[in-house]
């Protein structure tokens, strides 16, 4: 029976990493074909950074050309939209009948496996294979190879040496050096000749045009506007205007993405202050887009990462910049309820003021509706002297 690896991914780009685990996989399984399949949309990932579809298709093209057992198919690019595994191994089995196929995956995919579309069936189509990226890694794919067994998908960990590779860390280095050890010269020189990932990832202009594919309009309005009031307020107050405009036009980058694997970044990272998440989705892409411009964007200072975290939940001891993203948030041109305009006021005239009655509007909203009040804005509300109220008329 003939084998084959599908290995998919966004390959942005495609380095040394993933051709060392294209040869370890058809190693240890004995497969004659290694396949790459650079997906047009990923579910899992975000889309802004993406080098356009031919590039990454030219790239994955010139890194197997030494290697005559790995090859490139088109299919989920060609297809468009959405790239979901399972489409993805249904049409390879129907175009080769008979055929047994392995998916490839690193730690991420593997750990968050049961999150996929249709996971039982591509269990049934493909046996997973996995590639650990870090040593640290091994006890954790251990103990989800087991959990998946007893559930039906079978799975086998390669065993090679942890491969910290990213192509996050590659495309920093390209930005900030033009030049990188960790892919192939055929593919360094496309990267070189067509201006890739050269982005300063904090130039305006490019985070507006960064976020535009992840967000609904009406998203892309907001926070246009969140952007635009920030830096407004900024210059009122003393602040640094390009931080707030950084900050601003950010702040709902996870917004619209899938809460699902938002939540499992959150949880892996730890940093959730008390805060239960099922309970209050609405909090989740404050939490999520401070890890992702981190990870996604390579920012990190510390004032914009904390504006973007606490945008939606606010807490004690807020730092000027944090304070004004908050509020433009809620003050932004496309805002329209019934005190908009007196809070626009107060955002120009008493940031105080502002957050006290911005706070006292959100805690009663919660309290109306039932939900729960997480701690950061309890901490917020306690600093403001805003009471909570209980909902039985008294306050807390």
């Amino acid at each position: 029976m003939s084998q084959t690896v599908l290995y998919g991914g966004t390959f942005n780009p495609i380095h040394r990493g993933h051709l060392e685990i294209c040869l370890r996989a058809r190693e240890a399984v004995g497969a004659q074909e290694v396949l790459l399949m650079p997906a047009a949309l990923p579910p899992h990932k975000s889309t802004g950074e993406l080098a356009p579809d031919r590039d990454r298709l030219a790239m994955c093209a010139l890194a197997a050309e030494p290697y005559g057992f790995i090859s490139v198919d088109d299919y989920e690019i060609r297809r468009g939209g959405r790239s979901y595994t399972v489409d993805t191994l249904r049409y390879l089995t129907q175009i080769r009948p008979g055929e047994k196929f392995w998916l490839l995956m690193g730690t991420d995919m593997f750990l968050t496996f049961t999150q996929w579309r249709d996971w039982e069936r591509i269990g049934e189509l493909a046996t997973l294979l996995v590639a650990a990226r870090e040593e640290e890694d091994l006890g954790r794919l251990e103990a989800q190879k087991a959990a998946l067994e007893k559930l039906g998908v079978p799975s086998v960990l390669l065993k090679n040496a942890p491969l910290p590779m990213s192509s996050t860390e590659i495309r920093r280095e390209l930005r900030e050096t033009g030049t990188t050890q960790k892919v192939s010269p055929r593919v360094l020189a496309y990267i070189q000749e067509r201006g890739l990932y050269q982005h300063d990832s904090q130039d305006l202009p490019y985070l507006r045009e960064y976020i535009r594919p992840l967000m609904t309009d009406y998203r892309y309005r907001h926070s246009l506007g969140v952007e635009k009031q920030a830096a407004h307020m900024a210059e009122i107050f003393g602040a640094d205007v390009h931080k707030a405009s950084v900050a601003g036009i950010l702040h709902d980058v996870c917004k619209d993405l899938p809460k699902g694997a938002l939540l499992q970044n959150i949880l892996e990272s730890g940093i959730i202050n008390g805060i239960d998440f099922k309970a209050s989705p609405q909090l989740i892409h404050g939490y999520a887009g401070a890890l992702y411009i981190q990870t996604h964007l390579d920012i990190h200072d510390p004032d914009i990462i904390d504006a973007v975290r606490y945008h939606t939940t606010a807490r004690a001891g807020m730092s000027l910049l944090e304070t004004i993203v908050y509020l433009a948030d809620l003050t932004s041109e496309d805002r329209e309820y019934a005190d908009v305009e007196e809070m626009r006021r107060l955002c120009d005239h008493d940031l105080r003021e502002a957050m006290a009655r911005a706070l006292t509007h959100t805690v009663g909203e919660l309290v109306r509706k039932n939900k729960p009040i997480c701690p950061d804005t309890r901490g917020a509300c306690r600093e403001y002297c805003v009471p909570i109220p209980t909902g039985d008329g008294g306050t807390q």
